[in-house]
């Protein structure tokens, strides 16, 4: 039966116990997901914080941290199919950092960023790690599955996840243009990742926050 959580506290006794029984001398690997906006970010650092009071070595990596070109990631010709599987260089991510930092516990890179909206670079050093804590939107595609020791879908309906973009945004644009791109783009590409890879119901817990636990129903179909 799926684990349904509606406090950190709840998701971190889980990950504990999991990791608990590794008999494995590499890091685990933990994925959080969900629409953005959902709220992913600020579970995982609370879990990350609870799970290092206990004494596992945590490492958090945000896959907004390897979004794709802005170029590539919002081509007016992009359908949200297309920004779904291009929107975030997932394979880089994979290659580049988690694989080495399961295989051998700590890894110290970086990662540049100059040609998105927000540029910058990533430093990432990162030293014995036994836990390594994924969060970002389309991480339950059928392709990185395997990867996962664990995996949490965090349940959120699209208007607190606007709100929370809206709250989040630095880049300077109009309240209208935020809009369309939520509503033609962003929204329609989570909703396609639903459908396509049935993250809720591959997903090994949900995480659904007090205030919308109304919505459980419709997410577990």
């Amino acid at each position: 039966m799926k684990a349904i959580f509606n406090n950190p506290a709840e998701l971190k006794s889980a990950l504990l116990e999991l990791y608990n029984k590794n008999e494995s001398t590499k890091a685990q690997i933990f994925a959080i997901s969900g629409i953005e906006g959902g709220g992913k970010r600020a579970l995982s650092e609370k879990v990350a914080d609870a799970l290092a009071r206990e004494g596992a070595r945590v490492a958090v990596v945000h896959t907004d941290d390897w979004e794709a070109a802005k170029s590539i990631r919002f081509n007016i010709m992009n359908s949200p199919e297309e920004y779904y599987l291009n929107a975030y260089r997932f394979d880089e991510m994979f290659e580049e950092l988690i694989l080495p930092l399961k295989l051998f516990g700590s890894i110290k890179t970086s990662v540049t960023l100059d040609d998105v909206m927000n540029p910058r670079t990533v430093e990432y050093d990162f030293d014995n790690i036994d836990i390594i804590i994924i969060e970002g939107v389309y991480l339950l595609q059928e392709a990185y599955l395997n990867l996962y020791d664990y995996t949490c879908w965090v349940v959120s309906d699209y208007d607190a996840a606007f709100e929370r973009l809206v709250s989040q945004n630095d880049v300077e644009q109009s309240q209208q243009a935020l809009v369309n791109l939520f509503e033609n783009l962003i929204k329609p590409a989570g909703q396609y990742h639903i459908n396509a890879d049935h993250p809720q119901i591959k997903a090994k817990s949900i995480y659904i926050e007090q205030e919308t636990g109304e919505n459980t129903n419709d997410c577990l179909r």
